[in-house]
């Protein structure tokens, strides 16, 4: 095996300039180090990662806590961060908190070993307080949702706006009963789009009845919308458009629709949020607010790393991304105010 002594012979200059050259710092000289990186092609020399890790006390390693793997919106962000740490030589380390949030500090603990240099969290509860012990010792970043008073950078996407545009989009079509299924979790996201739901609603003086409002699971399953969606669709009068905050949820409307034989959008118009692929697998194709989930999960690993270049957890930083009304085939004006 080749030794970096071995290097430094070859190339004439001292161990520590090698060591230096690996690690590209700006006091060697260009030509010196021109010399080294010739002499470790000629004798294929392969540094010891483990053993440069070691001396400056980093891992490489970025931990990624998701509360869901099945969720194509998380796995879309998942594959953004695996593509950019790739890109930058980090590994990352991917841990499914089941949206428990009692898991995220057992993780969290793998930086206070170095076992990982940062991590970036997918699933925070808008009341985590707790996490502010770590967001000070530690480098953390918040993707998707955020704690809003913690001093921690955050990367998503306006989550207010998104739904005030695609609420104003339902009034415009003409619909006057529109209905909100959510889901029942502490995200941020949830309340702001309930908030941009009601602020919305009540700019137009339109009613806004507590039978319109049902929450599926936590965790945005298709069985829970079902179940919300056939309580919805059971009230008088019925809601003649369904703004539903996960594209989950709207699919599980379209499926309760069906089964009691409306039409989408003839009977009912449904919109979804976060344009994940199978929108459009099936038709009708859904209306939904479109977000950047790859450019998100790009972007968090920037944030963490900018922060571990400046050997300080970085202050807070919200990055709001945009987003996108996709105008499909789920929605229409209502049956009433359709022009023959």
């Amino acid at each position: 095996m080749v030794t970096i002594g071995q290097v430094a012979q070859r190339a004439g200059v001292s161990v520590a300039t090698v060591s230096r050259t690996l690690n590209n710092s700006p006091a060697v000289k260009p030509a010196t180090a021109q010399r080294v990186r010739q002499a470790i092609d000629a004798l294929h020399y392969v540094p010891n990662q483990s053993a440069r890790n070691l001396r400056r006390n980093e891992s490489r390693v970025i931990l990624a806590l998701a509360p869901n793997f099945s969720n194509p919106y998380y796995s879309r962000i998942l594959t953004g961060i695996g593509d950019r740490a790739w890109e930058l030589e980090y590994s990352v380390l991917v841990c499914n908190t089941l949206g428990h949030a009692n898991s995220e500090p057992r993780f969290l603990k793998m930086l206070e070993s170095h076992r990982a240099d940062g991590a970036i969290l997918l699933g925070c509860h808008w009341d985590y307080g707790w996490l502010a012990r770590f967001s000070q010792q530690s480098h953390i970043v918040q993707c998707c949702e955020y704690v809003p008073d913690l001093d921690c950078p955050s990367v998503s996407i306006d989550n207010y706006a998104a739904t005030q545009e695609i609420i104003e989009y339902l009034q415009q079509l003409g619909h006057t009963r529109i209905a909100m299924l959510g889901a029942d979790n502490q995200y941020i996201s949830t309340r702001l789009r309930r908030q941009a739901y009601l602020d919305a609603m009540g700019r137009k003086n339109l009613e806004v009845r507590s039978e319109w409002y049902r929450l599926a699971d936590a965790d945005y399953s298709f069985a829970s919308g079902q179940a919300a969606a056939r309580a919805l669709l059971a009230v008088e009068p019925r809601p003649t458009a369904i703004f539903c905050t996960s594209d989950i949820l709207a699919l599980s409307v379209i499926s309760a629709a069906q089964e009691l034989g409306l039409e989408v959008p003839g009977g009912l118009t449904v919109t979804g949020f976060d344009d994940v692929d199978y929108t459009t697998m099936v038709h009708p194709h859904l209306t939904t607010v479109a977000q950047p989930c790859h450019e998100m999960g790009l972007r968090s690993v920037d944030l963490l790393l900018a922060g571990l270049q400046k050997e300080k957890p970085a202050s807070s930083e919200r990055t709001f991304l945009p987003h996108c009304l996709m105008k499909r085939e789920s929605s229409a004006p209502p049956q009433s105010t359709k022009t023959n």
